[in-house]
């Protein structure tokens, strides 16, 4: 989450009922299911920093053809809304980047486009988004899509996705796919919008049509913070089907606190029960970063990625860069273990038995190289 102004926290009353969210309802939670524990992570340095000094907040990997492109937060009022950065490398990038969505839907306002998460679907692109409703500080959801991975993303639909007005809003989209090939997306809803209150947030899913732009029955509540360490809030979701299991990511308590953390839960289905792996963080205040969170990860084929902010943002400024570290993961029968960067293992793959296939690498196409100072047509990406 990204909040430019302390102001933007407030709640600002809205008529936009009509944007309201089917009423949602809570996953089956069989007495049987225990979910396995999950060591914490104590390594110092879990990861390895991939852009420094550059503010790339709640990032977001996909591949094509052997190019990554690492979609972002808006980090500026006026800045791009979408930002995306390109390589030949998840290690190596540099400060180029464009607007993978230049224009807004008529129903969004410029300033606040959060967690892009993009997929490719029947031959084009999809991108989730949230963004703030026109006359609103309240955010929702929306989807867009474009013919090429860059964009631009286009979303002709006249209201969000997804938006639950009684809830302030709804952010962090993430969407997954299960071993049935259901696409599914899940978020959070944005009850700490509204600072001065007590109401605790609560992360979804629902089903998506096949092409990502329609929602299928009705959202299910996966998970609400009520661990110490959450506070109010758990956030940025995002769901994987690893070693036989589904594991839920998500970021707790204040963006702009040191207590910020990232927690995993095990879950019986896309739909629940999820239980969390602990009574404490998962990923905690390190080395590297105090207050680590925003979490995405990325199966390459063959390796368990994981992209994330190493610190929180600084209470006093809300300026603080949030630069990306990549983390190695594997999944075995304790769940996700972190791999110490620098040995063997970061670099090796996988054996099959161990590796999900929620997220793959898209279908390899020729491309020609191209770098993030290249993003033009002759890179053969536009």
């Amino acid at each position: 989450m990204v909040v430019w102004l302390v102001a933007c926290l407030s709640v600002i009353a809205s008529p936009l009922a009509l944007f309201g969210a089917a009423g949602a309802t809570t996953g089956a939670n069989p007495a049987a299911f225990v979910p396995v524990p999950v060591p914490p992570v104590t390594l110092p340095d879990p990861g390895v920093l991939i852009t420094p000094g550059l503010n790339i907040p709640d990032p977001f990997v996909i591949e094509v053809g052997g190019i990554y492109f690492l979609f972002s937060s808006q980090t500026t009022f006026f800045g791009p809304s979408v930002p995306l950065m390109v390589s030949t490398s998840l290690t190596n990038w540099d400060s180029t980047s464009v607007d993978a969505m230049p224009t807004l839907p008529s129903w969004a306002t410029q300033g606040f486009t959060w967690s892009p998460d993009v997929r490719a679907l029947d031959g084009h692109y999809v991108m989730w988004f949230s963004a703030a409703i026109a006359g609103s500080l309240h955010k929702c959801i929306g989807v867009a899509t474009a013919s090429s991975v860059t964009g631009p993303y286009v979303s002709s639909s006249p209201s969000p996705l997804v938006c639950q007005l009684d809830d302030q809003g709804s952010i962090d989209p993430r969407t997954f796919v299960d071993p049935e090939g259901r696409l599914w997306l899940l978020w959070k809803s944005d009850d700490n919008a509204d600072v001065t209150a007590d109401t605790h947030t609560t992360i979804y899913a629902q089903q998506l049509s096949s092409d990502g732009t329609q929602l299928l029955g009705n959202p299910v509540a996966l998970l609400t913070a009520d661990q110490p360490w959450e506070g109010r809030i758990v956030e940025s979701p995002d769901m994987v089907y690893a070693a036989g299991q589904y594991w839920l990511f998500f970021s707790g308590n204040w963006y702009n606190q040191p207590g910020y953390a990232i927690g995993v839960a095990e879950c019986l289905e896309p739909t629940g029960p999820c239980e969390p792996s602990s009574l404490v963080p998962w990923l905690a205040s390190n080395a590297q970063g105090s207050g680590p969170g925003e979490a995405s990860l990325f199966f390459d084929g063959s390796r368990w990625w994981m992209l994330y902010a190493p610190s929180a943002v600084a209470y006093e400024s809300l300026t603080t860069a949030r630069p990306v570290v990549l983390a190695r993961l594997t999944f075995g029968p304790n769940g996700p273990t972190v791999v110490p960067p620098g040995t063997a293992a970061w670099v090796q793959g996988d054996p099959p038995q161990t590796v999900g296939t929620t997220r793959p690498a898209e279908k390899a196409r020729t491309v020609p190289t191209c770098t993030n100072t290249q993003l033009q047509t002759s890179c053969g990406l536009r």
